[in-house]
C-alpha cells in the first residue's frame, strides 16, 4: 500500500516577531478562532484519497514543524502541502525539504490557485483550482507512472461531491474549533478581494442534511464550537434560512449547544428573519467586512453591501441580537487621507465593535484592484506578504493622497488606541448595551468557565487588563448575562493582539526609519494582462470555440484545459497591442482549436470540421451562448491564461 503524507503548513513568525497561533492557553480557549481550528483541506483531501493509499496529515499548528526523522521512518511515496498565499513562505521551504528526501512533492490551494507561479520552482505537480476532481485524477496517473506536471480545474467544482472530510485522522481533542463548509464562492465584486476569481460569484452550497451530519460528527467527537468556513455564509440567504432552521433544531438535541462562527457580509442586518435564526442557532461570531467608515471609499471598492445601509444601524441590529462583530478595516484606498485614522477610530468607538482586524490595504495579486494599480505603477515589490499572515502591518500599494510615512504613522497611531484597554471596554460597553433580543437557545452553565476565567486573570499583563475584565465580566452579567461567555471571549482575543502591540511599533518605527532615510520603494516588474479589447469581445466567441473543442477531443474531460491552451497561445501570438477581435484573428484561433484537439487526440486531422464551426451569426454553436456556465466559463479560462502569461515576469524573477 502506498503511503501518502499531507501536510498543513503553520503560519511563520510575522514581521512584529510573534507567532500566529500560540500554545493552548485558557485565553485560546476563551476565544478559539485565535488558533486551534481544524485542517478542512487536508482532512478532505484526505477524504478523496482512495482506499489503496493510506494516508497521514501533518498539522504543523498543532504538532509543530514537520519531523523529517518521522518522514524518513514513514517511507512515504508522495507528499502534498496546501494552504493559503500567507503560507507560501513555508510551503516553499516544505517543497525543498521532500525533494531532498526523495519524496515527489504536489502542493494545491487558494494560495496556489492565486499565484502558481510562486511554487512551480520547489514542487513536483501543481493543483490550480479546485481538487475534487483533479485529486483522484492525478492518484490513478501517479500510480500508472504517467501523471501531468500541472491538473488545472478550469470550471467551478459542485460541492455536493465534495466528502465528509477524514476527522479520524486528526487529534481532534487538540483542536479549539472544529470546521466545516456549506458554501463556496459570493454574489458581491469588491476590487481588492481575490475570492470570486478562485471560488466564484455564484454562491454553490451542499445539501442541508449534509451540512447537518457533518455538524454531528463533529459534536460526537466534542466539539463544542464550529467555523463555517465559507466565503459569505449568507451568499445564498434561502440556503442559509433553511440551514439556521435545521441548526436549532439540532442544537435543542443536544445536551450543551454547539457554537457556531462564520463569516457574513453587512446586509445581513437587512434581513430580521435570517438574523434572529441564526441568533437562535447559537451563532455567537460573525466575522464582516466593514473595510471603512468613508462612503468615499466603499464606493471606490464597489461594497455595495456597506454603503447601502447605514454603518451605524447595521452594527446595532446584528449586535442586538447577541452576535458579535468581528469586523476588517483597511486604511489606505485612493480615497483616504491623514483625517481617515481619526474617522476609523471614532467609527469602532461608537459602534462598539470589540476586537477589529486593523489593516493596511493590500492588492493581491490577479484581482481588480492589483491590475488598475499596476497599470499605474502604484504596486510595490513586497516579498514578506508572500511569507507571512495577510493581516500584518505590510502592504504592496502606494498611497494616492497621502505619502507611504503618513500611512504607516497614522496606522501605528490606530491600532495603538484601539488596542488601549480603556477603549476597548468604551466599545464592549456599547456593545452589551446595544443588546435586545435573547436567542432562543439553552445556555448551561459551565462551571470551567470560571476555572478558565481564574487562569486567564492570572496570565493577563497588568493589573489594568485585570481590573478592566473583571469590570466587564461584571457590567455583561447585570445588563445581558447569557453574552457572559462572549464577552469573555472578546476580551481574550484583546489580550493577545495587545500583546503584540510592542513589537508591532518596533516594527513600524524601523520601517518608517528606512523611509525617512530616503530608501526608494521598489514598484513589481510590468506583467502581461489580457487587453481590454479582447476580454471584451472574447465571450461573444467563446461559446463557438466550447462546442469545436468540446466535439473534437475524444477525452471531453480534457476541454477546458484545451480551451486555456487556444486561448494562451492566442494571446502569446498577439500580445496586449490586441485592441479588437477581427476576422483574421477569429480564423487564427479556429486553427489552434485544430491544432491542441489533433495534439490531445494524438494524431493530426483528428479536429473538428471548420466549416461546421464559424463564428457568424446562427448556427448551432450560436446557440450554446445562451448557456449560462459556458458563459461563466470563459471569464474562467482567461484568469488561468493570464497566470500562466505573467509568470515569466511576476516577481522579478
Amino acid at each position: 500500500m502506498s503511503r501518502i503524507l499531507l501536510v498543513n503548513p503553520a503560519y511563520e513568525h510575522d514581521p512584529t516577531g510573534l507567532p500566529r497561533s500560540t500554545a493552548r492557553t485558557p485565553a485560546a480557549r476563551w476565544a478559539p478562532m485565535q488558533m486551534g481550528i481544524m485542517p478542512l483541506a487536508v482532512a478532505t483531501i484526505a477524504a478523496l484519497t482512495p482506499p489503496a493509499f493510506d494516508v497521514d496529515i501533518w498539522d504543523e499548528a498543532v504538532e509543530g514543524p514537520l519531523d523529517e526523522e518521522y518522514v524518513v521512518g514513514r517511507r512515504y511515496q508522495l507528499a502534498g502541502v496546501t494552504g493559503f498565499i500567507n503560507h507560501a513562505g513555508r510551503m516553499n521551504e516544505l517543497g525543498r525539504v521532500f525533494r531532498r528526501l526523495g519524496i515527489p512533492a504536489v502542493v494545491g490551494g487558494p494560495g496556489v490557485s492565486s499565484e502558481p507561479e510562486l511554487f512551480r520552482e520547489q514542487f513536483d505537480v501543481l493543483f490550480v483550482g479546485e481538487a475534487e476532481l483533479t485529486w483522484p485524477r492525478f492518484l490513478a496517473e501517479f500510480a500508472s507512472g504517467a501523471h501531468r506536471r500541472e491538473y488545472r480545474q478550469v470550471d467551478k467544482v459542485d460541492v455536493t461531491v465534495s466528502p465528509v472530510p477524514r476527522w479520524d485522522a486528526l487529534r481532534v481533542d487538540a483542536y479549539s474549533m472544529g470546521c466545516v463548509q456549506t458554501t463556496r464562492g459570493c454574489p458581491f465584486d469588491c476590487e481588492f478581494c481575490d475570492v470570486i476569481y478562485i471560488y466564484g460569484r455564484q454562491a454553490r452550497h451542499k445539501i442541508v442534511e449534509r451540512v447537518l451530519e457533518e455538524v454531528r460528527l463533529l459534536a460526537r467527537r466534542g466539539i463544542t464550537r464550529i467555523l463555517f468556513c465559507d466565503d459569505n455564509f449568507i451568499g445564498n440567504r434561502r440556503h442559509a434560512r433553511e440551514l439556521a432552521k435545521g441548526l436549532i433544531a439540532l442544537n435543542r438535541s443536544f445536551r450543551r449547544p454547539v457554537a457556531f462562527f462564520t463569516n457574513v457580509t453587512l446586509n445581513l442586518a437587512r434581513d430580521t428573519e435570517l438574523l434572529h435564526l441564526m441568533a437562535d442557532a447559537n451563532f455567537c461570531g460573525v466575522f464582516i467586512g466593514i473595510e471603512s467608515p468613508s462612503v468615499d471609499s466603499l464606493v471606490e471598492m464597489n461594497k455595495p453591501q456597506n454603503y447601502s445601509v447605514d454603518l451605524m444601524e447595521a452594527v446595532a441590529a446584528i449586535h442586538g441580537c447577541g452576535i458579535i462583530i468581528q469586523s476588517g478595516m483597511i486604511v489606505g484606498f485612493d480615497h483616504d487621507d491623514q483625517t481617515i485614522f481619526d474617522r476609523h477610530f471614532a467609527f469602532l468607538q461608537d459602534s462598539g465593535v470589540p476586537v477589529p482586524m486593523l489593516n493596511l490595504l493590500k492588492a493581491p495579486t490577479g484581482t481588480k484592484l492589483w491590475a488598475r494599480l499596476h497599470k499605474a505603477g502604484r504596486v510595490l515589490r513586497n516579498d514578506a506578504l508572500r511569507r507571512t499572515s495577510n493581516v500584518e502591518p505590510l502592504s504592496n500599494v502606494l498611497p494616492l493622497r497621502m505619502s507611504m510615512v503618513d500611512l504607516l504613522t497614522g496606522y501605528r497611531d490606530l491600532v495603538t488606541r484601539i488596542r488601549d484597554w480603556r477603549n476597548f471596554e468604551s466599545r464592549v460597553r456599547r456593545l452589551v448595551t446595544q443588546v435586545r433580543r435573547r436567542p432562543v437557545v439553552k445556555q448551561p452553565l459551565e462551571w470551567r468557565n470560571v476555572t478558565l476565567l481564574a487562569i486567564m486573570l492570572t496570565q493577563m499583563r497588568g493589573r489594568r487588563a485585570r481590573w478592566t475584565t473583571l469590570r466587564l465580566l461584571a457590567y455583561t452579567l447585570w445588563h445581558a448575562p447569557f453574552m457572559a461567555e462572549r464577552v469573555m471571549g472578546a476580551v481574550a482575543y484583546h489580550s493577545q493582539e495587545e500583546l503584540r502591540v510592542p513589537r508591532l511599533q518596533a516594527f513600524l518605527d524601523g520601517e518608517l526609519q528606512k523611509l525617512t532615510r530616503g530608501e526608494p520603494l521598489e514598484r513589481e516588474r510590468a506583467v502581461f494582462f489580457v487587453p481590454d479589447g479582447f476580454r471584451q469581445d472574447y465571450p461573444g466567441v467563446f461559446p463557438s470555440l466550447y462546442a469545436r473543442v468540446r466535439r473534437g477531443l475524444a477525452n471531453k474531460s480534457r476541454t477546458h484545459d484545451a480551451l486555456v491552451d487556444v486561448t494562451r497561445d492566442f494571446l502569446a501570438r498577439w500580445g496586449s497591442d490586441l485592441d479588437r477581435l477581427e476576422d483574421h484573428h477569429r480564423r487564427f484561433l479556429e486553427e489552434l482549436c485544430d491544432r491542441i484537439i489533433a495534439a490531445e487526440n494524438g494524431s493530426p486531422g483528428h479536429g473538428a470540421e471548420a466549416d461546421a464551426t464559424r463564428f457568424g451569426p446562427g448556427g448551432r454553436e450560436a446557440e450554446s451562448a445562451l448557456d449560462s456556465s459556458v458563459s461563466r466559463l470563459a471569464a474562467d479560462v482567461l484568469r488561468c491564461v493570464e497566470q500562466d502569461l505573467r509568470a515569466p515576469d511576476a516577481r522579478g524573477a
